[in-house]
């Protein structure tokens, strides 16, 4: 309508003003003319919209790379994006977040990686591994702020904790020792425990969690068994073989792949009546059984959305420090006990954080 009007304004202030015995008419319709010709444009701008702040170029873009999908990394979303406005952000005026999901499939992440690099992003927030690898395969200078379970994921691009150097920070979430304490916590629920697999994707590399856990096994009379996976459909038959190899329990590393599938790997346990630990909480109210591992929350608001907002002020990545957690919370899942048949401790209940019926 707008368009229409001005275009048939336009024509109508050519022909009238040459048009001979209009000349009253022309004095009015002069002044018609003139009052559109300002008004026209403040019009469009009202009925149209301003440009958009990303495709003005004046605000910077931040870009998030997520394991999962939004729902399942709701807490660590919501406390990343509240982090940011808490240091005076405010989405689509200081900045705007371009956010991509691999739902649980790494095989998404090249083409994620490239097309969250065309919005030339100012800096990404990004687990490390396979992510890192799919951005750094597009561009070497873009910084990132990482999310790790063990620092040697880095890829290399962290040269020290204290620091990094390069283009590349973040945080850790698997500090060494809370991957003996859930061998802990699943002896002391289960008394006559032996054998634990534990399962991973077979795509990511965790030496540090290995050398821990293969350390305090044996102390707790445990023999681990890994199983490797390449992908969601793997997870049946992997969890089936633990049982035929009389697995009486089930460690699950975090990464794409099984935080992807968290109800899917919860409920083949259930099934086969194995106690399960995790490093996060996310994983327990998925189905289960209970997590020992730091307060991601904390991390994504306190330290990734600090990170961010540091690099758009001017900071460089490399003299940020890798961050390591320092607060560790034990969630357990009632629910999940008693569809397995497992009664919970007294003395371990006294010490959980957190309880979900």
């Amino acid at each position: 309508m707008l368009q229409s009007n001005s275009s048939w304004t336009a024509a109508e202030c050519g022909s009238i003003k040459w048009r001979r015995g209009y000349r009253w008419q022309h004095t009015s319709y002069a002044r018609l003319c003139d009052m559109w010709a300002v008004l026209a444009p403040l019009m469009a701008l009202l009925l149209v919209g301003a440009p958009s702040v990303s495709a003005s170029g004046n605000v910077p873009v931040v870009g998030w790379l997520g394991l999962s999908s939004p729902e399942q990394e709701a807490g660590a979303w919501d406390a990343f994006r509240q982090g940011l406005t808490g240091l005076g952000h405010e989405e689509g005026r200081t900045l705007v977040i371009e956010h991509r999901w691999a739902r649980g499939d790494n095989a998404r992440f090249p083409a994620l990686a490239r097309d969250l690099l065309s919005r030339r992003p100012a800096v990404i927030f990004s687990p490390c591994g396979l992510a890192l690898r799919a951005i750094r395969d597009v561009s070497t200078s873009v910084p990132v702020v990482a999310v790790c379970a063990d620092w040697n994921n880095f890829l290399g691009e962290v040269a020290t904790l204290n620091r990094p150097g390069g283009q590349t920070t973040g945080f850790t979430f698997l500090a060494p020792e809370s991957a003996g304490k859930r061998l802990e916590i699943l002896k002391e629920l289960q008394p006559k425990l032996s054998r634990v697999a534990v399962l991973h994707s077979g795509q990511e590399d965790w030496p540090n969690y290995w050398q821990v856990m293969e350390r305090v096994a044996p102390t707790l009379g445990l023999r681990l068994s890994k199983l490797p996976v390449k992908g969601r459909e793997d997870l049946e038959g992997a969890i089936a073989s633990a049982v035929r190899q009389r697995a009486e329990a089930l460690v699950v590393l975090p990464d794409p792949i099984t935080w992807g599938a968290a109800e899917r790997i919860a409920a083949l346990a259930i099934k086969h009546r194995l106690p399960t630990a995790f490093d996060i909480r996310g994983f327990v109210t998925s189905g289960g059984l209970f997590s020992y591992g730091p307060v991601l929350t904390d991390l994504y608001r306190e330290v990734g959305a600090r990170y961010v907002d540091k690099i758009l002020k001017g900071a460089t990545a490399g003299d940020l420090p890798v961050q390591q957690p320092t607060r560790f919370k034990l969630v357990v899942n009632l629910r999940t006990a008693r569809a397995i048949g497992l009664s919970i401790p007294r003395a371990l209940l006294a010490r959980t954080d957190e309880v979900l019926e």
